[in-house]
Protein backbone atom coordinates (compact mmCIF):
# COMPACT_ATOMS: atom_id res chain seq x y z
CA UNK A 1 0.00 0.00 0.00
CA UNK A 2 1.39 4.11 0.05
CA UNK A 3 2.63 5.57 2.91
CA UNK A 4 0.59 5.73 5.76
CA UNK A 5 -1.69 3.21 4.74
CA UNK A 6 -1.47 1.42 8.26
CA UNK A 7 -2.86 -2.39 8.66
CA UNK A 8 -5.89 -3.17 10.77
CA UNK A 9 -2.94 -4.76 13.25
CA UNK A 10 -1.14 -1.48 13.33
CA UNK A 11 -3.85 0.32 14.16
CA UNK A 12 -5.37 -1.92 16.96
CA UNK A 13 -2.02 -1.98 18.27
CA UNK A 14 -1.55 1.36 18.39
CA UNK A 15 -5.21 1.85 20.37
CA UNK A 16 -4.28 -0.43 22.88
CA UNK A 17 -1.12 0.92 23.19
CA UNK A 18 -2.64 4.63 23.87
CA UNK A 19 -5.40 3.53 25.84
CA UNK A 20 -4.47 1.07 28.60
CA UNK A 21 -3.57 1.46 31.92
CA UNK A 22 -0.72 0.75 33.89
CA UNK A 23 -0.51 -3.08 34.37
CA UNK A 24 -3.61 -3.61 31.99
CA UNK A 25 -3.05 -4.38 28.87
CA UNK A 26 -6.17 -3.40 26.70
CA UNK A 27 -8.37 -5.46 25.52
CA UNK A 28 -10.24 -4.26 22.40
CA UNK A 29 -13.48 -5.21 20.95
CA UNK A 30 -14.53 -3.39 17.68
CA UNK A 31 -18.09 -5.12 16.88
CA UNK A 32 -17.10 -4.05 13.22
CA UNK A 33 -13.45 -5.60 12.67
CA UNK A 34 -12.48 -3.63 9.94
CA UNK A 35 -9.43 -0.64 9.50
CA UNK A 36 -12.64 2.19 9.21
CA UNK A 37 -13.75 1.42 13.05
CA UNK A 38 -10.33 0.95 14.43
CA UNK A 39 -9.43 4.17 12.83
CA UNK A 40 -11.94 5.40 14.35
CA UNK A 41 -10.81 3.67 17.54
CA UNK A 42 -7.27 5.58 16.85
CA UNK A 43 -8.03 8.81 16.09
CA UNK A 44 -10.47 8.51 20.03
CA UNK A 45 -7.30 7.36 21.59
CA UNK A 46 -5.36 10.51 19.90
CA UNK A 47 -8.01 12.65 21.94
CA UNK A 48 -7.38 10.92 25.08
CA UNK A 49 -3.63 11.25 24.93
CA UNK A 50 -4.51 15.28 23.90
CA UNK A 51 -6.21 15.32 27.09
CA UNK A 52 -3.82 14.10 29.03
CA UNK A 53 -1.23 15.98 27.40
CA UNK A 54 -3.08 19.24 28.24
CA UNK A 55 -2.45 17.95 31.89
CA UNK A 56 -6.07 17.00 31.91
CA UNK A 57 -7.61 13.43 33.46
CA UNK A 58 -8.80 10.69 30.80
CA UNK A 59 -10.28 7.83 32.11
CA UNK A 60 -11.95 5.15 30.11
CA UNK A 61 -15.60 4.11 31.30
CA UNK A 62 -18.56 1.46 30.00
CA UNK A 63 -21.63 2.63 30.07
CA UNK A 64 -22.59 -0.22 32.11
CA UNK A 65 -19.61 -1.33 33.58
CA UNK A 66 -17.67 2.11 34.79
CA UNK A 67 -14.27 2.46 34.89
CA UNK A 68 -11.74 0.59 33.00
CA UNK A 69 -14.06 -1.25 31.15
CA UNK A 70 -12.62 -4.78 29.74
CA UNK A 71 -12.83 -5.70 26.99
CA UNK A 72 -13.11 -2.22 25.52
CA UNK A 73 -16.04 -2.18 23.47
CA UNK A 74 -16.32 0.44 20.10
CA UNK A 75 -19.63 0.42 17.71
CA UNK A 76 -20.15 -0.97 14.62
CA UNK A 77 -22.21 1.59 13.39
CA UNK A 78 -23.48 4.85 14.91
CA UNK A 79 -25.75 4.61 17.90
CA UNK A 80 -27.22 6.42 20.42
CA UNK A 81 -25.21 7.59 23.64
CA UNK A 82 -27.24 6.17 25.81
CA UNK A 83 -27.49 2.88 24.22
CA UNK A 84 -26.84 0.08 27.33
CA UNK A 85 -26.92 -3.09 24.13
CA UNK A 86 -23.54 -3.49 24.95
CA UNK A 87 -20.87 -1.99 27.55
CA UNK A 88 -19.75 0.54 24.87
CA UNK A 89 -16.63 2.51 25.51
CA UNK A 90 -16.45 6.18 26.18
CA UNK A 91 -13.60 8.92 27.82
CA UNK A 92 -14.16 10.42 30.98
CA UNK A 93 -12.03 13.76 31.28
CA UNK A 94 -11.65 16.48 33.71
CA UNK A 95 -9.42 19.43 32.76
CA UNK A 96 -9.47 22.61 34.99
CA UNK A 97 -12.73 21.76 36.59
CA UNK A 98 -14.27 20.88 33.26
CA UNK A 99 -16.09 17.57 32.66
CA UNK A 100 -16.66 16.33 29.45
CA UNK A 101 -16.75 13.03 27.71
CA UNK A 102 -15.07 11.69 24.57
CA UNK A 103 -17.19 9.25 22.26
CA UNK A 104 -17.22 7.32 19.29
CA UNK A 105 -20.36 6.91 16.69
CA UNK A 106 -22.93 8.76 18.42
CA UNK A 107 -26.00 10.57 16.93
CA UNK A 108 -26.63 14.10 17.64
CA UNK A 109 -29.47 16.45 16.70
CA UNK A 110 -28.44 19.10 15.23
CA UNK A 111 -29.81 23.08 15.69
CA UNK A 112 -32.06 22.50 12.38
CA UNK A 113 -33.80 19.19 13.88
CA UNK A 114 -31.73 16.78 11.34
CA UNK A 115 -29.19 13.82 12.78
CA UNK A 116 -25.91 13.54 12.29
CA UNK A 117 -23.66 10.83 12.64
CA UNK A 118 -19.96 11.89 14.39
CA UNK A 119 -17.37 9.75 14.33
CA UNK A 120 -15.14 11.48 17.30
CA UNK A 121 -17.20 13.95 19.64
CA UNK A 122 -16.42 15.78 22.93
CA UNK A 123 -19.62 16.50 24.78
CA UNK A 124 -20.50 18.15 28.36
CA UNK A 125 -20.23 15.51 30.99
CA UNK A 126 -23.23 16.93 32.66
CA UNK A 127 -25.28 16.98 29.36
CA UNK A 128 -24.42 13.21 28.73
CA UNK A 129 -25.32 11.93 32.20
CA UNK A 130 -28.94 13.47 31.43
CA UNK A 131 -29.21 11.25 28.23
CA UNK A 132 -27.90 8.31 29.37
CA UNK A 133 -30.59 8.81 32.46
CA UNK A 134 -33.09 8.96 29.52
CA UNK A 135 -33.67 6.27 27.64
CA UNK A 136 -34.46 6.75 24.05
CA UNK A 137 -33.40 10.87 24.24
CA UNK A 138 -30.80 11.86 21.72
CA UNK A 139 -27.88 14.54 22.87
CA UNK A 140 -28.89 17.66 20.46
CA UNK A 141 -25.64 19.18 19.58
CA UNK A 142 -26.14 22.36 22.10
CA UNK A 143 -23.22 20.96 24.66
CA UNK A 144 -21.28 19.46 21.60
CA UNK A 145 -17.37 20.60 21.99
CA UNK A 146 -15.69 19.04 19.47
CA UNK A 147 -16.68 16.95 16.37
CA UNK A 148 -14.24 14.74 14.72
CA UNK A 149 -14.50 12.98 10.82
CA UNK A 150 -12.30 9.88 10.35
CA UNK A 151 -11.99 8.93 7.12
CA UNK A 152 -10.02 5.46 6.02
CA UNK A 153 -9.61 5.06 2.70
CA UNK A 154 -7.62 3.09 0.00
CA UNK A 155 -8.86 5.26 -2.39
CA UNK A 156 -8.61 9.18 -3.40
CA UNK A 157 -10.85 11.45 -1.23
CA UNK A 158 -13.42 13.88 -3.21
CA UNK A 159 -14.00 17.39 -1.94
CA UNK A 160 -18.04 15.97 -1.28
CA UNK A 161 -16.87 14.64 1.87
CA UNK A 162 -15.49 18.02 2.97
CA UNK A 163 -19.01 19.52 1.54
CA UNK A 164 -20.73 17.11 4.03
CA UNK A 165 -18.29 17.86 6.88
CA UNK A 166 -18.56 21.52 6.58
CA UNK A 167 -22.74 21.12 6.44
CA UNK A 168 -22.76 19.18 9.19
CA UNK A 169 -20.76 21.34 11.62
CA UNK A 170 -22.41 24.24 10.64
CA UNK A 171 -25.57 22.35 12.14
CA UNK A 172 -23.32 21.73 15.25
CA UNK A 173 -23.18 25.16 17.38
CA UNK A 174 -20.06 26.63 19.17
CA UNK A 175 -17.47 23.73 18.64
CA UNK A 176 -14.14 24.51 20.22
CA UNK A 177 -12.47 21.75 17.96
CA UNK A 178 -14.08 20.60 14.19
CA UNK A 179 -11.12 18.50 12.69
CA UNK A 180 -11.10 15.99 9.28
CA UNK A 181 -8.75 13.43 10.04
CA UNK A 182 -7.80 10.78 6.82
CA UNK A 183 -4.53 8.86 6.33
CA UNK A 184 -5.02 9.04 2.87
CA UNK A 185 -3.75 12.01 0.71
CA UNK A 186 -6.30 14.63 -1.28
CA UNK A 187 -4.78 17.87 -3.03
CA UNK A 188 -8.66 18.57 -3.82
CA UNK A 189 -9.54 18.16 -0.90
CA UNK A 190 -7.00 20.17 0.84
CA UNK A 191 -7.69 23.28 -1.26
CA UNK A 192 -11.44 22.86 -0.77
CA UNK A 193 -10.31 23.12 3.25
CA UNK A 194 -8.11 26.02 3.09
CA UNK A 195 -10.52 28.16 1.34
CA UNK A 196 -13.18 27.29 4.40
CA UNK A 197 -13.14 29.33 7.43
CA UNK A 198 -14.53 25.90 9.07
CA UNK A 199 -12.63 22.54 10.02
CA UNK A 200 -9.28 21.61 10.21
CA UNK A 201 -7.49 18.61 8.33
CA UNK A 202 -5.07 16.11 8.87
CA UNK A 203 -3.66 13.66 6.20
CA UNK A 204 -1.93 11.19 6.50
CA UNK A 205 -2.63 10.27 9.85
CA UNK A 206 -1.38 6.60 10.97
CA UNK A 207 0.03 5.14 13.69
CA UNK A 208 3.53 4.45 11.18
CA UNK A 209 3.67 8.38 10.29
CA UNK A 210 4.55 9.68 13.75
CA UNK A 211 4.45 13.63 12.85
CA UNK A 212 0.98 13.84 11.27
CA UNK A 213 -1.31 12.10 14.12
CA UNK A 214 1.11 14.61 16.34
CA UNK A 215 0.39 17.32 14.99
CA UNK A 216 -3.44 16.67 15.03
CA UNK A 217 -2.70 15.74 19.23
CA UNK A 218 -0.89 18.92 19.59
CA UNK A 219 -3.89 21.25 17.99
CA UNK A 220 -6.61 19.28 19.85
CA UNK A 221 -5.01 19.82 23.16
CA UNK A 222 -4.17 23.38 21.99
CA UNK A 223 -8.27 23.47 21.54
CA UNK A 224 -9.36 21.99 24.79
CA UNK A 225 -6.69 24.21 26.93
CA UNK A 226 -8.48 27.35 25.11
CA UNK A 227 -11.82 26.43 26.13
CA UNK A 228 -11.05 24.92 29.57
CA UNK A 229 -8.55 28.17 30.48
CA UNK A 230 -5.61 26.12 30.72
CA UNK A 231 -2.55 28.38 31.54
Amino acid sequence: GRVGMATLSDLRNAVSGILAVPGVPAVLKLNSNTRERAFEAYVFSLVVQAVRQAGGNAELHGVNTGLNPNPIVFRGAPGYMGSTAQDFCFGRCTLNNFEFEIHVDVIYVGSSGATHEVDVSVYDKAAADTVRQSPGMQPGTRSLRAAIECKCYDSNLGTALGRAFVGLVSDCGQLKAKDFVTNGQSQGLARYFSKSSGPRSYFGVSPIVANNANRFVHNVEQALRQWAGVT
